[in-house]
């Protein structure tokens, strides 16, 4: 895997395109190997072949090193929003967008207190396991509801496993405006989660208070939610969407 990503490091900083003995000097590799690798970037489309024979970076790099910023700008322009509502709650704060038809984690505040939700920044999970993800997929229903139903895997008793209860469960966080999870993720974890809209007023992010099951109760949910919501709508403003 390293000296795939040297030859890939190698072609986005070159000029020009290079050839297989060209990479294979300037990298001190053997021809066979780097003619492998490279064969291997070019089925994954991170490569491009000229008619020459010699190759390039494609622009699947820079669609990934785009979406990269755009994640970091998101979390920045959300940090505020964020940190509003780890001091109204006290719990851990995650916010997470959408990555293909799972929901991943981009950015994360930790509560206070010594019993709480332990996650890395970059971790994801099926739309249907998770507070954030069943808000992003309730608001772009339209277009994930097949992939998702697909993607129906029971984790823990209590996790979505059909689509007639799926269907359910969306027109509840569009009648609410709010997702939550009880136990679906992990049997002790639970969750409250709103929506986060850009300038279009699509919503492209989700901000979620997290606890153990035992102190984020059903009672304390629903005491939550209207918190949660008014951040995710702080958030939404941030990144521009209209006040509502």
């Amino acid at each position: 895997m390293s000296k795939g990503l040297l030859i890939l490091e190698a072609l986005a900083a070159s000029p020009k395109p290079l050839g297989i003995t060209e990479l294979a000097t300037l990298l001190a590799m053997n021809k066979s190997n780097v003619h492998r690798l490279v064969s291997t970037l070019r089925k994954m489309d991170y490569v491009v072949q000229d008619p020459d024979r010699t190759y390039r970076a494609s622009l699947k790099l820079w669609r990934l090193g785009h979406a990269l910023m755009s994640h970091q700008r998101i979390a920045e322009l959300c940090a505020p929003a964020m940190h509003g509502l780890l001091a109204a709650t006290g719990e851990t704060v995650h916010l997470s967008v959408l990555d293909g038809a799972r929901v991943i984690q981009i950015d994360k505040v930790d509560g206070g207190q010594a019993l709480r939700t332990y996650t890395e920044q970059g971790e994801s999970a099926e739309l249907h396991r998770t507070a954030s993800g069943k808000v992003l997929l309730a608001y772009n229903y339209d277009r994930l509801r097949p992939v998702a139903v697909q993607a129906l895997t029971v984790h823990t008793a209590r996790t979505i496993a059909d689509a007639a209860s799926l269907d359910a469960e969306v027109a509840q966080i569009l009648r609410l405006g709010y997702a939550r999870h009880l136990g679906e993720y992990l049997p002790d974890v639970a969750a409250v989660a709103a929506p986060v809209a850009d300038a279009r007023g699509a919503v492209i992010a989700a901000i979620t208070v997290s606890g153990p099951a035992q102190r984020l109760t059903r009672q304390r949910i629903k005491d939550l939610a209207p918190v949660v919501v008014a951040a995710g709508r702080a958030a939404s403003e941030a990144l521009g969407a209209p006040a509502v």
